[in-house]
């Protein structure tokens, strides 16, 4: 935050409200305007996309993925609720923001650990479920002690927090144009310690999560990929989770380690220094003005990151969408809503179940099943089939030809020859490469 002097505004009671900076009409501005407009619709259409997500992992039972999602979402409302409410730099008419700005200080505190902290659990419960190899689901029991676990890991540091908020509150609160209600910590020891340090480190083990995550699934994938290559559905899915899971750790790798370094830094520079840490000297002698003071920012003293960094909680919002709402249930969700709504009857399509592996199966389809089948179609039927004039050795010729290749493949074909001998019961299957006869027995 910029720092200018400040000026008296008003005095209420015992609660004094000042200015940063005069601000003169007109009070707003084309690009004012455009980043009320984008912070608004981006969050309302962030939370929306959010909904399915989270009735999934809330079905499922993935504590930290539900509690990670409602955090971002509570803060895009936040979002919403400070951007309408000091929409423009007219601070003469500004509410105040009693009550809400003195609660806000706590979510935004709270929802600040809870971002890495969740990431660091989700990350953390995926490393070890890539390394299990198991094929069953937990049992209820593994369940309550993988939330418990992933409780441990979420809440702890975000409630101390959320204890040491009141302690180190500077000043009452400050108000911003667009970003509404701000914190104001006391840049000593305990701000550092317990607010500033944090983030990075739990980022750095999340990311290191995220890399042993890639690394053993590599391992996964090389283990069973002689096993798969016969199985075009398994290739397919395999293909699938590889892709999510790049993405995740990319996500991991590129904005989120480098972002959260990057605002610990800033945090740092705003600090000016370490200063000693009394309760007393804090809230009781205050200066230049009372504790109990309120501070107005307009747009132009506000810089460019605290203006728009409102934007990570919306942005964080595409990689939920990505990895968690374009799921084959999330997929059928999303159908269902379409349906309810009337698009059935403009697009047919959304009454037939979404299925990525009956899509591979009819599209491709492994082991010639497609060829297969339109060879049986164009069977000729019984009065066509030449039989031979000896009753106790039948031949009876069908024409079916197996292709033993994938569907963009040429191979040979095989001839199938169904030979009837006088055994009852008994059907004899010749190839034509193989010369191999099975016996079928009715």
């Amino acid at each position: 935050m910029e720092t200018s002097p400040l000026h008296l505004l008003q005095a209420r009671g015992p609660v004094t409200v000042v200015a940063s900076a005069p601000t003169f009409p007109p009070y707003t501005s084309p690009g004012l305007t455009a980043n009320l407009v984008c912070r608004v619709l981006l969050a309302v259409v962030a939370n929306l996309v959010c909904l399915v997500p989270l009735r999934l992992l809330y079905r499922n039972g993935e504590l930290a993925a539900v509690v990670f999602i409602l955090n971002i979402q509570i803060k895009n409302l936040e979002t919403i609720i400070n951007a309408l409410i000091w929409r423009n730099d007219d601070i003469m008419s500004w509410w105040a923001g009693y009550g809400w700005c003195d609660f806000d200080a706590y979510i935004h505190n709270i929802s600040i650990g809870l971002f890495v902290t969740c990431l660091l659990a989700i990350m953390r419960n995926l490393a070890q479920q890539v390394g299990l190899m198991r094929a069953n689901a937990l049992t209820t029991r593994e369940r309550r002690r993988r939330n418990l676990i992933q409780a441990l890991i979420i809440f702890p540091f975000p409630i101390l927090q959320l204890a040491l908020t009141w302690p180190l509150t500077a000043q009452r609160y400050l108000v911003g144009t667009l970003m509404g209600c701000n914190w104001i910590p006391h840049p000593s020891w305990p701000f550092l310690i317990f607010f500033v340090l944090p983030p990075p480190i739990f980022a750095l083990i999340t990311t290191g999560y995220a890399i042993l995550i890639y690394k053993r699934f590599r391992q996964v994938h090389k283990t069973t990929e002689t096993a798969l290559c016969g199985n075009r559905i398994a290739q397919q899915r395999s293909q699938r989770t590889r892709r999510k899971l790049y993405l995740m750790v990319i996500s991991i790798l590129v904005p989120f380690l480098p972002i959260v370094i990057a605002l610990s830094v800033l945090n740092i520079m705003d600090m000016h220094g370490i200063k000693p840490y009394s309760y007393d000297q804090v809230h009781n002698h205050a200066s230049p003005f009372p504790w109990n003071t309120i501070i107005f920012f307009p747009s132009s003293e506000i810089s460019w990151t605290y203006m728009n960094n409102c934007y990570i909680p919306i942005a964080t919002a595409i990689p939920i969408f990505v990895f968690f709402g374009l799921t084959k249930d999330a997929i059928n969700d999303y159908r269902q809503v379409f349906l309810f709504f009337g698009f059935g009857a403009i697009f047919p399509g959304l009454h037939n179940e979404y299925d990525p592996d009956r899509t591979v199966t009819t599209s491709g389809g492994s082991f010639g099943s497609g060829r297969l089948q339109q060879t049986l179609t164009s069977m000729p039927s019984k009065a066509e089939i030449p039989t031979s004039s000896n009753p106790s050795s039948q031949t009876v010729s069908l024409g079916i030809e197996v292709w033993c290749g994938d569907g963009g493949e040429s191979g040979p074909s095989e001839s199938v020859r169904i030979v009837r001998k006088a055994a009852p019961r008994s059907v004899h299957v010749q190839t034509a490469v193989s010369r191999k006869t099975e016996t079928i027995t009715n």
